[in-house]
């Protein structure tokens, strides 16, 4: 049975740290010689085929590496040779399951190592690595193998600190390699055929003037993670890889000094898109938000970072001023992720979850039709029950009151939209297309194929992480051309 989870003595780092140069270089120094910021070029000699087996090594056994691994295996050419992590529970349940999906290539081995550098110099024959360590680490770590002459899938958020994103899209620049990051939605094919065809070539929503984005996870859902019997992890080891505690190693994602919190983990997939469905980036953020639940309060965990947050953006496209909204909550699961994009035309509500968003709904006047057959980007949907009573049901029961005169007379309530369903579909894993997206570019050698490279994740990380400063200042903040450049 583990321990009651208690909230590590540790001091409580503000939100300015997400900004703080020298912390970063402290990372990058990377605990005690584990890793080097190495600067050679030279690469092990590739073919460039496409469909061609590529030697794939991961970093980080957890969760979102367990994504990764779950998503690659529809994908052609993906071979996995080497994991590294430095917890037994994470890399032994991982290179079992990477074992068994080996069987039907020559040398299914999967080799487990704690350093990175060590795997890559053992393992030279590794052609991609995917990065799925703490945010942290990230910076360091796509250094690191993009300067061993290694093509990097590295996960969002790309860094927890603007100056670590910078020092991502450097590197990229220095080494040339193919080098993506894990904005997935950029590779779905119902996300892509939103932006490319109902946004953009046939313009069906018309101007849109608001946004609306949410990520509401409950309390359930965000509870703090403890031991684990019988797979302990040395103190001197955590250490060693800079980490304080057992504890915050576990739940880094709410410390400023591993991760972004919430707003970061959830929100930068959602954030992104206003930025990519937009092909803009904002000109300001007001931002509030707090430490609601986890607050050391009651016997609760004490986290650094908000666990709940809600920001304002402002676009100007050449439609107009564009406002954008986003909240994430980890109080209330209610209506769980989506996005809904409004225009004058029409609105629009998509999701990586098709239960929770998947419709075009047409204003008053709008006419469709021609964009529902064949291959166009919609489909006629039946008309929509908005009324509880026009369900469906296999029971009888009286009429509503609302079925009274005095009901039937109500006549304040808004014409229904005509809705339609969006056309494309993924019926794949959500990371399997971004996945598929970064192989092809590693086959091919085209960094150019990517669908988000790391100067496009590099302005999403200054759009989410610049909403921290708005909300500890209280004030807007204004973005400058130079937030943007690295």
């Amino acid at each position: 049975m583990n321990p009651p989870l208690a909230s590590p003595s540790s001091s409580t780092a503000p939100l300015s740290r997400f900004l703080d140069r020298r912390g970063f270089l402290r990372t990058a120094a990377f605990t005690g010689g584990a890793i080097h910021l190495v600067t050679s070029k030279t690469a092990i000699a590739q073919q460039t085929a496409a469909g061609r087996t590529i030697k794939c090594a991961l970093i980080g056994c957890g969760a979102q590496g367990n994504a990764l691994r779950i998503a690659s295996k529809d994908v052609p050419g993906v071979q996995w040779v080497a994991i590294c992590d430095i917890w037994k529970f994470s890399w032994a349940r991982m290179q079992s399951a990477m074992q068994s999906e080996n069987k039907h290539q020559v040398d299914g081995k999967v080799v487990v190592y704690e350093n990175p550098e060590e795997m890559l110099e053992k393992q030279p024959d590794i052609e991609a690595v995917f990065i799925a360590a703490p945010d942290f680490l990230h910076a360091p770590l796509s250094r690191l193998c993009l300067s061993k002459g290694k093509q990097v899938y590295c996960e969002k958020m790309m860094s927890n600190s603007i100056e670590g994103g910078r020092d991502m899209v450097r590197a990229g620049k220095e080494f040339g390699h193919v080098f993506q990051i894990g904005h997935q939605r950029h590779s779905n094919p119902r996300y892509i055929n939103f932006r490319e065809n109902i946004l953009k070539k046939n313009r069906l929503m018309g101007r849109v003037t608001h946004c609306y984005a949410q990520w509401n996870r409950g309390v359930s859902g965000s509870q703090p993670q403890g031991e684990v019997k019988g797979f302990p992890l040395e103190e001197s080891v955590l250490a060693k890889y800079g980490y304080n505690n057992f504890f915050e190693f576990r739940n880094w994602r709410f410390f400023a000094k591993y991760g972004g919190g919430p707003l970061s983990d959830l929100g930068a997939h959602q954030i992104d898109m206003f930025n990519w469905m937009f092909e803009s980036k904002p000109v300001s953020v007001i931002a509030s938000g707090g430490v609601d639940y986890y607050d050391g309060k009651d016997g609760r965990p004490k986290f650094e970072l908000p666990d709940n947050m809600m920001c304002l953006y402002e676009y100007n496209t050449p439609d107009g001023v564009l406002r954008c909204y986003y909240q994430v909550l980890t109080t209330s699961g209610s209506q769980g992720a989506y996005e809904k994009y409004m225009g004058i035309q029409a609105s629009g509500i998509i999701s990586e979850d098709e239960k929770r968003g998947n419709q075009l709904y047409g204003e008053p006047g709008s006419d469709f039709a021609e964009f529902t057959t064949g291959d166009n980007p919609i489909i006629k949907a039946p008309p929509p029950k908005n009324k509880f009573w026009e369900q469906d049901r296999d029971w009888e029961k009286p009429k509503p009151p609302s079925y009274t005169k005095i009901g039937l007379a109500d006549v304040r309530e808004s014409k229904a939209l005509t809705q339609y369903e969006l056309g494309a579909v993924n019926l794949r894993a959500a990371h399997s297309p971004h996945v598929q997206n970064f192989i092809e570019a590693v086959q091919m050698k085209k960094p150019e194929h990517l669908t988000c490279p790391v100067e496009m994740a590099f302005e999403s990380c200054v759009t989410v992480l610049k909403a921290y400063e708005a909300a500890q200042t209280g004030n807007k903040y204004i973005f400058k051309p130079e937030d943007f450049a690295a």
